[in-house]
């Protein structure tokens, strides 16, 4: 059976980021990497003193949380699959809020609808 391979590029990946931050008001950094924690696409703010490696290793990572982000107890962190075959991870930092619910929902649907992955 032959597999078809579909590339995406840089700005479809950016896009994508953007609307997860659109969907988040305290959205801080979000990374998207393959299942060897090579980085897709990423979007950081400045101020985070992460850096983008260590959060694609985080992506891929088996543990639930990373001490170094419990050291700050004004970040909230979110691992979410993007595919079926979970060959693609999301992860997110985001400043603790209230509106965290209400924006995994939104999250939710928007990886539901999209096609990139």
């Amino acid at each position: 059976m032959k597999q078809e391979i579909r590339l995406i590029n840089q700005n479809e990946v950016n896009y994508f980021l953007h609307k997860i931050k659109i969907n988040f008001p305290n959205f801080v950094a979000g990374v998207i990497t393959d299942k060897n924690g090579f980085t897709i696409g990423a979007d950081i703010s400045k101020r985070l003193w992460i850096h983008e490696n260590k959060l694609a290793l985080w992506a891929i990572s088996k543990n639930k949380e990373n001490k170094e982000i419990l050291n700050d107890p004004n970040l909230v962190q979110l691992k979410i699959d993007l595919d079926k075959d979970k060959k693609f991870k999301l992860f997110i930092l985001l400043e603790k809020s209230k509106h965290n619910k209400s924006g995994k929902v939104g999250l939710k649907n928007l990886i539901r609808s999209q096609k990139l992955f």
